[in-house]
């Protein structure tokens, strides 16, 4: 079954130091090669049988953002019913709206599960760390993380970005204010664009 999952990929300090903290739990919980790709999922996963449909609405409730999205990140939360450990993720007004706003146009043809459909003031922003968790490696973790320093907020650019089995299907880059095709949202003049940016923003070693 064909898999669709809409998030915003993380970059810069914020991509490296989720990563770390992920790598870090992989090793002391020998979690084996669970691979975490920091991320926020906005959507999803999900299946829908009309892909263009659903593009188009992508794009078009992109489009439709007065505007850009922005985000802060911060200490640590878990979802103790399926035992997963995040980063946690405060979004602004615009954010939270155009999750919402993507959700609503798509769940008529598309299998969005319960939690996509909370209002906008409901849903839970968040990085995913570890997932699939047994409940004593859940515990320990929680305990591990008692004294564990926050991620350092950094900012970067915001693209939301539509996936179809795991591959980006289109990003739209709200810096841009465009929508960017796969070839171009991976292109080596889209890596150095991202970079001048982040170091703009006091991010030195870019991604």
């Amino acid at each position: 079954m064909t898999r669709y999952l809409i998030d915003i990929r993380q970059m810069g300090a914020v991509k490296r130091q989720i990563s770390a903290l992920s790598r870090d739990l992989q090793e002391t919980f020998n979690l084996g090669t669970m691979l975490v790709v920091p991320h926020i999922t906005l959507a999803g996963p999900f299946s829908t049988d009309d892909d263009e449909h659903l593009v188009h609405d992508f794009a078009q409730v992109c489009d439709h953002q007065e505007d850009p999205p922005h985000y802060e990140v911060g200490g640590y939360g878990f979802f103790e019913k399926t035992r997963v450990v995040f980063v946690e993720i405060t979004p602004d007004e615009a954010l939270r709206q155009f999750r919402y706003r993507l959700a609503q146009a798509i769940v008529p043809y598309c299998s969005l599960r319960e939690y996509d459909q909370v209002p906008a003031d409901e849903f839970r922003f968040h990085s995913t760390l570890a997932m699939k968790l047994d409940r004593l490696t859940f515990l320990r973790i929680k305990w591990h993380f008692r004294h564990q320093e926050p991620v350092s907020p950094r900012y970067h650019p915001i693209r939301a970005t539509l996936l179809k089995n795991s591959r980006i299907l289109c990003e739209y880059d709200f810096s841009q204010g465009r929508m960017l095709t796969r070839a171009q949202a991976e292109s080596r003049a889209t890596r150095v664009r991202d970079n001048k940016v982040l170091r703009a923003w006091g991010d030195r070693e870019g991604e």
